[in-house]
């Protein structure tokens, strides 16, 4: 019950904000501004249920030190794009076609932190190292890497 009561508002406001991206993809200005609020939104959200249902301050969430971690966070993920994308085009089933518009990678940017951002990592990782939550504590250690990779 206590994974519920902290899933349910992280999964709520995952869904209103990719259906609000969804609404307003013609749009990349809105969707990139709707994209990062739901990303923000999310992470408060997150941080008042770990304080609520925990009963503890969040410090993986703490602001001192949020630029450092935003800033490596992101520096690993474009790492990782890089390369998958490397290992596709060595493949050779990778290909440019054409250029698209700064204002569609914008918008994608919005809806990426919206639909598959800061929402989701919190939604399904975020409960699978919470031990005792998914599983008892004894199989807990061999069973939530696993849980883990499979997101």
């Amino acid at each position: 019950m206590r994974l519920l009561r902290q899933l349910v508002p992280v999964v709520v406001v995952a869904f209103v904000g990719g259906q609000l991206v969804s609404a307003v993809q013609d749009n990349a200005f809105l969707c990139l501004i709707l994209g990062l609020a739901t990303a923000v939104l999310a992470v408060f959200v997150y941080a008042w249920t770990v304080r609520w249902s925990e009963r503890r301050t969040p410090a993986e969430v703490a602001a001192k030190g949020a630029a450092a971690r935003i800033g490596l966070g992101a520096l690993i993920g474009v790492g990782w794009f890089a390369a998958v994308i490397v290992n596709i085009a060595f493949l050779s089933d990778y290909r440019v076609d054409r250029f698209g518009s700064v204002a569609d990678a914008v918008g994608l940017f919005g809806f990426m932190a919206a639909a598959a951002g800061v929402p989701v990592t919190i939604a399904f990782l975020w409960p699978a190292h919470r031990r005792g939550n998914l599983v008892p504590r004894r199989r807990g250690a061999r069973i939530t890497p696993t849980a883990t990779l499979a997101q």
